[in-house]
């Protein structure tokens, strides 16, 4: 579709600001041409206790990230993921914000160009009421095994934008992405 492939990631993380909170669970599924070219999931131990209100939300407690790899042991792993190719979420600041930050303190020079799912949803889906995560799953019937969890919800995000591609045809999709990398 576009000349690059498209790395569509979600985290989890301890909370909402990436100065203060840290990752706990990574999300990614790599598309080009129509066709997934890596998937790679994993939880992250932050170094930190995770909030009771995140594990509310999440699932994802302190255990549960107890014997998980620290965000430096996955770091090349996810450089290669995004090297030569676009970095794509839902609210994608809040995503790449985070990225950015763990990645630059490790030495990468992390900057991908960068495409949104929401800026998608308002460019196509004119007149509907909210473009969050949760009501394009409901407006478009896409089957999710767990909200809030970092792959199901990246796969979300691949599901709506082939949903678009077969509702709209992929010129249009494709036009509307590259407005987003000018």
């Amino acid at each position: 579709m576009l000349d690059k492939p498209i790395a569509i990631i979600d985290i989890e993380t301890t909370g909402g600001v990436a100065t203060h909170h840290r990752i706990t669970e990574v999300g990614i599924i790599k598309i080009h041409n129509g066709k997934i070219i890596d998937e790679f999931t994993t939880l992250v131990n932050p170094g930190r206790d995770i909030p009771y209100f995140i594990t509310e939300l999440t699932g994802i407690d302190n255990k549960a990230v107890r014997d998980a790899p620290y965000f430096d042991e996955i770091a090349d792993r996810l450089e290669g993921i995004f090297r030569g190719s676009y970095f794509m979420a839902h609210h994608v600041m809040f995503d790449f914000s985070f990225v950015k930050r763990q990645m630059n303190g490790l030495g990468y020079d992390f900057n991908p160009k960068k495409l949104c799912s929401v800026k998608l949803s308002r460019a196509l889906e004119k007149g509907v009421s909210g473009h969050s995560l949760e009501k394009i799953i409901a407006r478009n019937n896409i089957p999710v095994k767990a909200r809030h969890r970092a792959y199901d919800d990246a796969k979300a995000v691949k599901d709506f934008m082939y949903i678009l591609i077969d509702r709209m045809g992929i010129d249009r999709v494709k036009h509307s992405l590259e407005v987003q990398l000018r």
